[in-house]
C-alpha cells in the first residue's frame, strides 16, 4: 500500500471531487488517500467554480510496487537466543524465485534455500557439524514483482 498526498493547484475552486482509479472518491481540496494496489493508476479531479463552471484533470501515477531487503554483516549461532541464525530482513510482497546461498572460503556450499524466512544455523546443510568462526559469502536472488531480477552480495561473520 502507498500513500500519497493530492493537491490542487486550481483558482478560485469552491468544489472538488476527485476520483482515485476504480477505488474511492473524495470532495476535499487537497486529500490524503492509500492505494490498496500497486499499478498505474488514473487520477480524475473535477473543480467547480462559485459560478458553476466546470473543469477536469486527469493525470496517471505509477504506485510502484515497494522492496526492501537487508542483511546482517554478523551472527553467533551459540544456542543463547540471540543472533543465533543469519538470515535477511525485508518487505517482499510479490517476489517469486527467492534463493539464498552461503559458501565457505574454500567456495563449498554450506547452505541454501528458497525460503526468506528460514536462517542458516551455522552448520553444514543446517544439520552437520558446526562450521568455523570466519567470513562466509553470501548471495541472494529473486525475482521482483515486475519481473526484475535483483540480487544481494555480502559477507557473513560467524562469531562465536
Amino acid at each position: 500500500m502507498r500513500t500519497v498526498t493530492f493537491t490542487d493547484m486550481s483558482t478560485d475552486a469552491n468544489r472538488w471531487f476527485w476520483k482515485f482509479d476504480k477505488f474511492e472518491t473524495s470532495n476535499q481540496t487537497s486529500p490524503v488517500y492509500t492505494f490498496p494496489d500497486t499499478g498505474l493508476m488514473r487520477i480524475l479531479l473535477v473543480v467547480t467554480h462559485p459560478e458553476g463552471c466546470k473543469d477536469s484533470l486527469v493525470k496517471f501515477i505509477d504506485i510502484k510496487p515497494e522492496i526492501r531487503w537487508i542483511m546482517p554483516n554478523a551472527f553467533t549461532p551459540n544456542s543463547d537466543g540471540i543472533n543465533d541464525g543469519f538470515f535477511g530482513k525485508g518487505f517482499l510482497e510479490g517476489v517469486t524465485d527467492f534463493n539464498m546461498t552461503i559458501w565457505n572460503r574454500w567456495g563449498e556450499l554450506v547452505f541454501e534455500t528458497s525460503d526468506p524466512s528460514e536462517q542458516w544455523n551455522g552448520r553444514a546443510q543446517q544439520t552437520g557439524s558446526m562450521s568455523p568462526t570466519g567470513v562466509y559469502v553470501y548471495r541472494v536472488t529473486f525475482t521482483a514483482p515486475r519481473g526484475e531480477k535483483l540480487e544481494y552480495k555480502g559477507f557473513a561473520t560467524l562469531v562465536r
